[in-house]
């Protein structure tokens, strides 16, 4: 595949150079749904733990390619997982059946990161509904030994934003009888995302984002906050990084501070920039670039 044709299908909202574009691998997933993962290889020899990288429930790894690219260029590995039935996947779009699905699809991508890579750890890395699937996944992982962090950037665990009371309802008629019915994310407003017109302006074309969800993905994601509500004090026993946007329209940052305090048993670090929800889609996304760097590099040397 040449540059072109990857930059095509990864379709990120800011160009890469052909030096930076990552390497798109096929992945099957453990009840053999086929996905991707988008790699973007360091460019020296000299390695830090490898990411594994979760996007959010609308968006895709094009999003966060100059991230991925950020960290990579630092010495990190990185692996962005396209999430079942998101992006270009065509199968069963917006779907999936079950939580326990939802995270055992990030248990088969972090097996993979660690054969891929040869690493005994890698960071975890979720971003927005990616960040709820993340802490999910870090509380039902016991073992923290090949877990090296958790980072969290502006995670969907305490929305603003959410279905209407008749959206649910609708939802919860729908699960038994028609588990695949499509409703709207209630994330249409590309304003809702960034303040940074250019990058607004990329949301309202981008052919791969996702507008509807299934009954099943749906009450897949209420599972997750169950998970996360149930889940005691201290049960996230890793190095975790907690990344807030101070215009976040989305995200309520006390609510979600408060619940990652208490899954941390208060070993949480909160960091907090001045942007909107998509920190990667500032004017000048480098000091996101940076905290991020250093969040993970203090990890792995505390």
């Amino acid at each position: 595949m040449n540059t072109d044709d990857a930059q095509c299908l990864l379709h990120s909202a800011r160009p890469l150079p052909a030096d930076r574009v990552p390497r798109r691998e096929a992945l099957r997933l453990s009840d053999g749904y086929p996905t991707s993962v988008y790699v973007y290889e360091p460019p020296t020899a000299a390695r830090r733990c490898p990411v594994l990288y979760l996007h959010g429930i609308q968006s895709h790894p094009g999003w966060f390619a100059g991230s991925g690219a950020a960290l990579a260029e630092a010495g990190f590995p990185v692996f962005q997982v396209v999430r079942r039935g998101s992006a270009d996947n065509g199968r069963d779009r917006g779907h999936a059946r079950s939580a326990r699905q939802l995270v055992a699809d990030v248990r088969t991508t972090h097996e993979l990161v660690l054969e891929r890579t040869g690493a005994a750890r890698a960071h975890l890395l979720g971003v927005s509904w990616g960040g709820k699937l993340a802490a999910a996944y870090a509380v039902q992982h016991r073992s923290a030994r090949d877990l090296a962090s958790l980072a969290l950037v502006a995670p969907g665990i305490c929305a603003k934003v959410g279905l209407s009371v008749w959206a649910q309802l609708a939802v919860g008629l729908s699960l038994l009888p028609f588990p695949k019915a499509r409703f709207d994310i209630p994330l249409g407003e590309a304003e809702l995302f960034t303040d940074n017109e250019p990058m607004r302006a990329y949301l309202r074309s981008d052919p791969l984002a996702l507008h509807r969800a299934t009954a099943r993905f749906l009450f897949a994601s209420r599972q997750l906050d169950r998970l996360l509500r149930q889940a005691g004090r201290g049960s996230i026993a890793i190095p975790t990084a907690l990344v807030l946007a101070s215009r976040d329209r989305i995200i309520d940052n006390t609510a979600t501070e408060v619940v990652l305090n208490r899954l941390t048993g208060g070993q949480c670090t909160v960091h907090e920039l001045p942007a909107a929800h998509v920190l990667e889609f500032e004017p000048d996304p480098r000091p996101f670039y940076d905290l991020l760097i250093a969040a993970l590099r203090q990890a792995e040397e505390s």
